[in-house]
């Protein structure tokens, strides 16, 4: 039984929770009309589902047409469907992330109900994912593959630990699992490791898990590469594989990212681990272990690797938004016995939360940041020929200017070692040479090669906030005209 201070303090956090989540709401039904990026590649989202129905490939030859972006197509096909109700638009792909956000919710609870049998800390569990919005980058909300990819790795859990509730079970995870590769790739590790859980404690589920999986993975990523011509493997295996390493974020991952605001999360589920492998370990606990530590290993690698940003995180919380409040309600239980053990552990949680708060408000775009985005595009209109916007792709169409590569794609193959560099090297020079283009905008920061051969900067500038980040910087875009 709860005393009336911890019956008190439950209450409130439980209010706090509700009144962040309504918070939440707002802001993402505020953003979801947003005609333009939220986050810099968004538009290329949408571009891939209108290539498909075009009936053109997204897996090919790069070229200074079109590059595609470097994750598996179901979130694409999604859209593809989708397209029989509306046509493809950021606001339909932002809802599909939205529904994958509340489903991702909804899973939790359910999967930490299932071990605990407590509404309270399978509401804390929703309640920990909800409030990692902002360290994630506000990503949940946004027209990319992350959430909805992750919903599938939350729903293929819920359904394993299911699994000896109905042999159907294991079927609908190993399959949910493959949507979440056939999602985002970086997901395939996370199912290693479950099935190696699998492995430890039944053999003969593990069998028929993986080669379900498995068999699922082969045959659609042999049909993507005939129908690709081999370009399917290139973007999704190879081309990822010839990225740097950001080795100083080994460090920055634990002392920015993660221990100041889930430290408590952290330890608690150490403390879990520890005395639970001295005591009898359930086999569910099995599955909770590889999931923490697939998903850490995959977020970990994912922020070192070049190009990871704070959504690479997502893997990582989702996992200890499960295990946690898991963590907390069998310790709770395994040293009932201790007198205020209930209290001390409220505070505990109390100091988690609170550790995640942050106002997300700011991340909605105004009518300001909407003119300013006009105001580039605008620019462009009127400039008597194409001007590459680098940090946009796509979105662009609709004020009737043409669409080229994102400066990442196009530097991410600059700066590789592929053999199709030289290719698209060639035509991008080629296009410099020719003056192709009566301006280039680019982010202050960033360079390409080639760039200063032919263009030279302008003191011609425009400022664009960033809204997947807590400080909501300016970006510098500056002008870059032909060279006399």
């Amino acid at each position: 039984m709860c005393s009336s201070k911890d019956s008190l303090i439950r209450i409130l956090l439980i209010i706090l929770l509700a009144s962040y989540f309504l918070l939440t709401i707002y802001v993402m039904f505020s953003r979801l009309q947003y005609p333009y990026q939220l986050e810099w590649m968004e538009g290329g989202e949408v571009e891939h589902i209108q290539r498909l129905l075009d009936g053109k490939k997204i897996y090919c030859e790069p070229s200074m047409e079109f590059i595609p972006y470097i994750y598996t197509p179901f979130y694409y096909y999604i859209g593809v469907v989708l397209s029989i109700l509306a046509e493809p638009s950021l606001i339909m792909m932002r809802l599909v992330s939205i529904a994958s956000f509340l489903l991702s919710l909804f899973f939790i609870y359910k999967m930490v109900f299932l071990v605990t049998s407590d509404k309270f800390w399978s509401l804390i569990g929703s309640g920990i994912f909800l409030l990692s919005y902002s360290n994630t980058g506000f990503w949940y909300d946004i027209a990319r593959v992350d959430t909805t990819g992750n919903l599938f790795l939350i729903i293929s859990l819920y359904f394993l630990v299911k699994a000896n509730s109905n042999k159907w079970n294991w079927v609908v995870s190993s399959i949910f699992s493959f949507l979440a590769f056939y999602t985002k790739q970086t997901y395939l590790l996370v199912t290693v490791f479950l099935i190696i859980s699998l492995i430890l404690k039944n053999k003969k589920l593990a069998w028929h898990y993986s080669s379900l999986y498995f068999g699922l993975v082969a045959i659609t990523t042999l049909i993507e590469t005939v129908q690709s011509g081999g370009w399917y493997i290139f973007w999704n295996f190879y081309f990822p594989s010839l990225h740097h390493w950001i080795w100083e974020r080994a460090i920055t991952f634990w002392t920015i990212d993660i221990l100041p605001f889930y430290s408590i999360a952290i330890a608690s589920i150490f403390a879990y681990l520890i005395i639970s492998f001295n005591n009898s370990v359930k086999e569910r606990d099995y599955y909770f272990y590889a999931l923490f530590i697939g998903c850490f290993i995959t977020s970990y690698l994912s922020r070192l690797h070049y190009g990871g940003y704070l959504n690479v995180l997502i893997p990582f919380v989702a996992s200890m938004s499960v295990l946690f409040p898991i963590s907390m309600s069998s310790l709770g239980k395994m040293l009932h016995a201790q007198k205020d053990v209930g209290l001390i552990f409220l505070v505990f949680l109390s100091v988690q939360i609170f550790l995640l708060l942050n106002n997300p408000i700011h991340s909605v775009p105004t009518l300001k940041d909407k003119d300013a985005v006009e105001k580039i595009f605008n620019f462009a209109k009127n400039a008597g020929g194409d001007v590459y916007l680098m940090g946009y792709n796509f979105v662009q169409k609709q004020f009737g200017l043409n669409s080229y590569p994102h400066y990442v794609l196009l530097n991410d193959i600059f700066i590789s070692k592929a053999q199709c560099r030289i290719k698209v090297t060639q035509e991008f020079e080629s296009m410099l040479r020719a003056k192709k283009f009566k301006g280039i905008l680019l982010d202050e920061n960033l360079k390409l090669d080639l760039l200063d051969k032919y263009y030279q900067k302008t003191n011609i500038s425009f400022y664009l906030r960033v809204f997947n980040s807590k400080q909501s910087p300016l970006r510098k875009e500056v002008l870059w005209m032909p060279k006399n």
